[in-house]
């Protein structure tokens, strides 16, 4: 990816995409093959840059001020990875986990994405739950666009493992199989944030809320490689 801001401090590696989909899964990983890749949660020693680079879903937007983390507008980056998980997966995440839980997030999806504002008729006749679930499916469909925009290599998470050699190829570092045997994948599970149980969403539901961002999902997660039924 080009920026075509001049003076831009130059970093190894973005991962980016959508809230959920294991970026801080990624992170630990390069961090094991020894590259300084900070998260973006303010949790120390992440929120910040790294030496190397960062993972972070707000650096899809092109935005000053991000909620948590720094701003893609100061940087550019040798490669960056658009890294996508299964869209129910995500969803369901993001809804529970981000939406309702969070404060300056949804704000700034609505900002970057006008379409996943709920119109009228949604807000009066859909229940709470069901406004969230809306919400980030539009957003899954959305964000995921505009990370393609600025992506040298899409990833689905879960083919990680299988992916990790070429990848360390592209960013220039040594691949060690042992890197992936001390990070586990449920790093930043739900249960880690939220008591309550995970909640499910079907394909069907995306359907009854919204014939066609379920349309829209159904053939961008077709292009990502993951399989039906829908």
């Amino acid at each position: 990816m080009e920026n075509i801001r001049a003076g831009l401090e130059r970093k190894r590696l973005l991962i980016t995409g959508c809230g959920r989909s294991g970026t801080l899964y990624s992170a630990k990983i390069w961090q094991s093959l020894g590259l300084d890749i900070r998260h973006e949660r303010p949790v120390p020693p992440n929120g910040v840059m790294g030496a190397d680079g960062a993972a972070s879903w707000f650096m899809v937007a092109d935005d000053p001020k991000p909620p948590s983390g720094p701003s893609i507008l100061d940087y550019k980056f040798d490669v960056v990875i658009h890294q996508v998980r299964h869209p129910l997966k995500v969803i369901a995440s993001m809804a529970q986990f981000v939406l309702q839980q969070g404060k300056r997030a949804p704000g700034y999806i609505e900002r970057h994405v006008p379409d996943t504002k709920l119109s009228p008729e949604e807000q009066n006749h859909l229940d709470f739950k069901q406004q969230l679930i809306l919400i980030a499916s539009r957003y899954w469909y959305h964000w995921n666009l505009m990370a393609e925009v600025k992506a040298d290599k899409i990833v689905r998470v879960e083919n990680l493992n299988e992916e990790l050699a070429d990848l360390c190829d592209l960013v220039g570092v040594p691949y060690r199989p042992s890197a992936l045997d001390g990070v586990p994948k449920d790093i930043n599970a739900r249960r880690h944030h939220v008591s309550d149980e995970p909640w499910e969403v079907t394909w069907e539901e995306i359907k009854r809320l919204d014939q066609e961002i379920y349309k829209s999902i159904k053939h961008l997660a077709a292009t990502y490689g993951y399989p039906g039924p829908y």
